[in-house]
């Protein structure tokens, strides 16, 4: 019985320390994809509230990922993948650039899913999923503006 129970105990510390050094990760990639908002020019306004509705709400999840706050990371999610809709979320017209949209979406309805399932180990992966696809799509639109930049030179 005590061993059973030590071994129990020693499995939930394991689970518990890999769950905060992904959550210390994910929260490093949202201060990248942070600076990332931040340093794009050429931003309407409209997109640049669509922006910081975004990181708002993912700061919000990652609150939510790291408390077990399904209910928030429900709210949230489903908040997130109604702002794609918004016309200002169409920064460039392009299949790499609806790629990237399509991946985040996927991301938040994984997350969505995962905090409707009350799933310890899928919500923190969906979570990290969704904010590579920021960064990833944040570098491509970046690169895409630098590149039309000098065609009009």
């Amino acid at each position: 019985m005590a061993g059973e129970l030590l071994a129990l105990c020693s499995r939930k510390v394991s689970n518990m320390i890999r769950f905060k050094r992904g959550v210390l990760w994910t929260a490093a990639v949202a201060v990248t994809a942070s600076v990332a908002i931040a340093t794009v020019s050429a931003q309407t306004v409209a997109l640049k509230r669509v922006m910081q509705q975004k990181l708002g709400h993912s700061q919000v999840i990652l609150a939510a990922v790291t408390t077990s706050n399904w209910a928030e990371m429900e709210r949230r999610s489903e908040a997130l993948i109604e702002l794609t809709k918004d016309p200002a979320w169409m920064v460039l017209n392009t299949p790499e650039y609806a790629r990237n949209s399509q991946a985040f979406v996927r991301a938040a309805e994984d997350l969505h899913d995962a905090a409707q399932r009350r799933d310890l180990d899928a919500a923190p992966l969906a979570y990290v999923s969704m904010t590579l696809s920021c960064v990833q799509c944040h570098r491509y639109v970046a690169r895409a503006r630098i590149a039309s930049a000098h065609d009009v030179r």
